[in-house]
C-alpha cells in the first residue's frame, strides 16, 4: 500500500520547490523577454520564433520517448524493482542516441530545404535564418541523449534539483539578454542572441547528467537491448510520438500558418503570447510535475481509491492555480503588457487572453490523461486525441484560408480542448470507475462555482473604472481576494480547507 501521508508531504513540498522556481522564473522571463525583443526589433524576433520553432518540430520523438522512459522508470520504482530500472535506463538512451543521428540528417534535407524555400523571411535575413535554424538543431539533438537523465530526476521525485537548475538557467538566459540588449556589437545580434541561447543550454543539459550519473545508479550507461523491453517502451513511445506529432502541427504548424497568411510581425505577438502563456502554465506544470509520479506509483501498487482522490484534488487545484493567476491577466492584459513591453506588437491583446481560456479548457482533462498513461494502454487514446489534435491545425488553415480574423486561431483550439476532454473521461472512466455525478460533484461544479464567484466583482470594477494604473492594482487585489475565498471556501472540501489552512499556519509559525 501507499504511504499516503508520508506522499502527501512529499508532494506538498515539491510543489513549493517548484512554485519557488516558477515564480522567479515568471518574473525574470518576462524582463528577459522584454530585452530581447528590444535587442532583436520586431521582425528579428519574430523570425526567431518561427524557425526556431520550426526545429522544435524535431523534439517530436524526444518528448516521445522521455514521457515513456518517465511512465516505465516510475512504474518500477513503484514496484520496487532496481535491476529493471538499470535495463529501462540503458535501453531509452540507446534508442535516444539513434534518433538524434536520424534528426541530424532530417534537418540537414528536409529542414533547411523548408526554411529555405517555404519559410517568409525577410529579405536580407535569409543567412541569418539558416544559422538560427542549425544552432537550434543542436539544441533539440542534445536534447535527445539528456532525456533519459531528466526522466530519472522527475521519477525520483528529487524536485529541488529541478528547482535550482531552473532558475540556474534562467539566471543564464536573462545575462544573455542583458548582454545583447546593452553592449554594441558587429556579429549579427541575431546569430550572437541564437548561439548564445544553445551554449546556455548545453551547461545546463550537463548539470543533469553529471548529477543523476553519480547518485542513482541505474543511471550509468551500459549496452543493453532486450526485445521485450524494446517493444514495450517503444510502441509506448510510438503512440506518444503521434501525440506528440498532432500537438505540433497544433502549435508549431500554426505558426507556420501566421508566417505564411500574416508574417513575421504577427509571429512576433504569437511568440509573446507563448511566453506569456507558458510563463503563467508552469505554475500548473510544475504541480502536475509532481503529481504524476505519485499517480503511477499508486496504481503500480494497485491502490485505485488512492489514485483517484489524487486525480480529483489535482484536477481542481490546477485548474484553480491557473484561473488565480489568469483571472487578472484576462482584465488587465493591456496595462500588463505596457508594462512589460517598450512595443506591443498589434493582435498580442487578443491573443494573450485567448491563450490564457484555451489553458483553463485543457485543464479539464490534463490530470485525468496521467491515469491513462499510468495503464501503459494508450494507443486508442492516443490514436483518437491525436486526430482531434490535429484538426486544430486543419480548421485554423480552414478558417485563415476563408478569410477569418487570425484570432480565430484561438477559438478553434478552444472548441478542440473541449471535445479533447469529452474523449478522456470517457476512456478513463473504466479504470476509475467513477460515476459522471460523482465527477460533476467533486470537479467540475466546484471549479464552475469558482470562476462565477470570482469573476463578477472584478469584471463589474473593469469596466466601470477608467483605464490606468489605480484600475490595474484595484482590479489585481480585488480578483487575488475573491479567487481566494471562492477557492478555499466554495471550492474546496472541508478536509482540504483543513489541511491547507494547517500548512499556511505551520510556514507562518502559527502551531502551537
Amino acid at each position: 500500500m501507499v504511504d499516503k501521508a508520508e506522499n502527501t508531504k512529499r508532494l506538498a513540498k515539491n510543489t513549493l520547490l517548484l512554485y519557488v522556481r516558477s515564480l522567479f522564473n515568471l518574473l525574470v522571463s518576462l524582463y528577459t523577454s522584454r530585452l530581447i525583443l528590444q535587442a532583436l526589433g520586431v521582425d528579428d524576433y519574430g523570425i526567431n520564433n518561427a524557425v526556431a520553432g520550426f526545429a522544435s518540430m524535431f523534439w517530436l520523438v524526444t518528448g516521445s520517448l522521455s514521457s515513456a522512459t518517465s511512465r516505465f522508470l516510475t512504474f518500477e520504482l513503484g514496484k520496487g524493482n532496481k535491476e529493471r530500472l538499470g535495463q529501462i535506463f540503458s535501453l531509452s538512451l540507446n534508442i535516444m542516441i539513434g534518433f538524434a543521428i536520424l534528426v541530424l540528417i532530417l534537418s540537414q534535407t528536409i529542414g533547411i530545404w523548408f526554411v529555405q524555400n517555404k519559410m517568409v523571411i525577410p529579405p536580407g535575413r535569409e543567412r541569418a535564418a539558416i544559422v538560427v535554424f542549425e544552432l537550434a538543431i543542436v539544441t533539440v539533438v542534445s536534447g535527445f541523449i539528456v532525456s533519459p537523465f531528466n526522466s530519472a530526476i522527475i521519477a525520483h521525485e528529487k524536485m529541488g534539483l529541478y528547482a535550482i537548475v531552473g532558475i540556474c538557467e534562467t539566471v543564464l538566459k536573462l545575462a544573455i539578454a542583458i548582454f545583447l540588449t546593452y553592449g554594441e556589437y558587429k556579429a549579427d545580434v541575431l546569430i550572437l542572441y541564437a548561439a548564445l541561447w544553445m551554449l546556455s543550454t548545453l551547461l545546463i543539459q550537463s548539470v543533469a547528467i553529471v548529477y543523476t550519473s553519480i547518485h542513482f545508479g541505474e543511471c550509468r550507461p551500459r549496452a543493453y537491448f532486450d526485445r521485450k523491453s524494446f517493444l514495450e517502451l517503444f510502441g509506448f513511445a510510438g503512440w506518444n510520438f503521434l501525440g506528440s506529432m498532432s500537438g505540433t502541427f497544433s502549435n508549431q504548424g500554426v505558426n507556420m500558418l501566421i508566417n505564411i497568411f500574416y508574417g513575421p510581425a504577427v509571429n512576433a505577438a504569437r511568440g509573446l503570447t507563448s511566453t506569456v502563456r507558458n510563463a503563467v502554465s508552469i505554475f500548473v506544470n510544475n504541480f502536475t510535475l509532481a503529481l504524476t509520479p505519485q499517480i503511477t506509483k499508486a496504481y503500480a501498487a494497485e491502490d485505485i481509491d488512492y489514485m483517484n482522490s489524487l486525480v480529483y484534488r489535482g484536477s481542481k487545484f490546477s485548474f484553480y492555480i491557473m484561473f488565480f493567476i489568469s483571472l487578472p491577466l484576462i482584465l488587465e492584459t493591456k496595462y500588463v503588457l505596457s508594462l512589460w513591453l517598450t512595443m506591443v506588437p498589434e493582435h498580442t491583446v487578443e491573443f494573450v487572453r485567448l491563450a490564457q481560456v484555451v489553458s483553463l479548457t485543457d485543464l479539464l482533462y490534463v490530470i485525468f490523461a496521467n491515469v491513462q498513461n499510468a495503464t501503459g494502454n494508450i494507443r486508442d487514446y492516443k490514436i483518437i486525441m491525436s486526430i482531434l489534435t490535429f484538426l486544430n491545425f486543419v480548421l485554423s488553415w480552414f478558417f485563415l484560408k476563408i478569410g477569418f480574423k487570425i484570432e480565430v486561431i484561438y477559438f478553434v483550439a478552444i472548441a478542440v480542448s473541449l471535445m479533447q476532454a469529452i474523449v478522456t473521461l470517457k476512456i478513463v472512466k473504466p479504470t476509475m470507475k467513477f460515476s459522471f455525478k460523482e465527477l460533476l460533484e467533486k470537479v467540475y461544479i466546484p471549479e464552475l462555482l469558482v470562476v462565477l464567484c470570482s469573476s463578477i466583482f472584478p469584471a463589474l470594477l473593469y469596466l466601470s473604472l477608467p483605464y490606468g494604473w489605480k484600475r490595474f492594482l484595484i482590479v489585481g487585489l480585488v480578483s487575488v481576494v475573491c479567487s481566494s475565498f471562492s477557492i478555499l471556501f466554495i471550492g474546496a472540501t472541508k478536509g482540504e480547507r483543513a489541511y491547507v489552512l494547517s500548512e499556511v499556519k505551520s510556514k507562518l509559525g502559527f502551531t502551537a
